[in-house]
């Protein structure tokens, strides 16, 4: 039932009571006059005080009548528009807004204003659904593409062995390389993707705790060498001399965020390029940075970088290895830590990638 449908029951409400108060005028009136002026109709004629009775009683009316007409433009009118509104929105059109007149009454004011931040956060949740849903569909769509690759390559080989391929002892040895390279790359994938989901639901708990940044630095540039001697890239560390590096964090997670950039910085680099990691003290943090001289980011790709399954160049990206996770898992990571990462790459320059971490006091 409509707001509007309640003007009669209303109007019958506000009739009776003004009558009530307007005989109650009366009769108080002629209480009073009464008492003071014992022969009143006599006095003042019978005639003439009718005639105020009358005017008396047309006067009230006429006040309520003003009233309940202010009572429609200022209530029921605004509480109309907020009802309709209201269902508008149950009904699914969530972006729907009040208007009222300036002379609405304050109350009605407030409850329209409720509405509308009601009807603001509807609209926000379910642009946050569908974005939600087009990421969805979106990694799902990328999980598929780069799981689907590896293991169709995989198939591929061990078909053309079993065809008869396997006979061939340099053409066997190939094939049985290449099934595993990609069962590697598939077995990474899988170990991202595991990393990346319990990151962003939040079942990754990180242990934070005071250590020195330098050695886990170290440990991992000896750990990455072999591979920048593979790809004939030279790798050095330059850390602040005689600095006090101690740094607060997840140790375990950040030597996975820097193992991701260096290997990252290596893969991207040119031949006989180098990568520099550096590490010093600035204003209360540690400012960590990962340097290479390779083909660099055009400017239009650094905003999206750091998305899942990203890649500046496809082909490439799938010539030198890789799952599209890793820089996504070093955002998250980092995020975690709150230690905004920075970009800075020209293309065919070279890239740097730094952040910042809580130094110990």
């Amino acid at each position: 039932m409509s707001v509007l449908s309640r003007k009669q029951p209303f109007h019958r409400v506000s009739v009776i009571w003004t009558a009530i108060a307007i005989s109650a005028v009366v009769l108080l009136f002629l209480a009073v006059a009464g008492v003071y002026t014992p022969n009143i109709a006599a006095q003042f004629g019978a005639l003439r005080l009718a005639a105020l009775i009358v005017s008396i009683v047309l006067i009230g009316f006429g006040i309520h009548w003003a009233h309940i007409r202010s009572l429609e433009r200022r209530v029921l009118h605004p509480l109309q528009r907020v009802a309709d509104i209201t269902q508008a929105i149950v009904d699914g059109a969530v972006s729907g807004q009040i208007d009222l007149d300036k002379d609405t009454v304050q109350d009605v004011v407030i409850v329209s204003e409720a509405v509308n931040r009601l009807a603001q956060k509807a609209t926000r949740d379910v642009s946050e659904m569908k974005r939600l849903e087009r990421v969805r569909s979106e990694f799902i769509g990328n999980v598929s593409h780069e799981l689907r690759t590896p293991i169709f390559s995989v198939q591929g080989y061990l078909e053309t062995l079993l065809d008869g391929a396997i006979d061939d002892a340099n053409v066997s040895r190939q094939f049985l390389e290449k099934a595993y390279q990609n069962a590697l790359r598939l077995n990474a994938l899988l170990s991202d993707l595991i990393d990346i989901s319990r990151i962003e639901s939040g079942e990754l708990r990180l242990s934070f705790r005071y250590f020195d940044i330098a050695d886990v630095l170290k440990e991992v540039v000896q750990t990455m060498e072999i591979r920048s001697l593979q790809k004939n890239v030279h790798i050095a560390i330059d850390v602040e001399p005689n600095a006090d590096l101690t740094v607060y964090g997840d140790k375990e997670r950040l030597t996975q965020v820097m193992t991701n950039l260096i290997d990252n910085a290596i893969k991207y680099s040119v031949e006989k390029g180098f990568v520099t990691v550096k590490a010093f003290r600035h204003d209360g943090h540690v400012r960590i940075s990962v340097s290479d001289n390779g083909i660099g980011i055009a400017p239009e790709h650094h905003p999206r970088v750091f998305e899942r399954f990203y890649r500046v160049d496809r082909d490439r990206s799938r010539a030198v290895g890789g799952t599209g996770l890793g820089l996504a898992i070093v955002k998250h990571i980092l995020e975690a830590h709150q230690a905004p990462i920075t970009l800075h790459s020209e293309q065919g320059a070279g890239t740097t990638i730094s952040f910042e971490l809580k130094a110990a006091t």
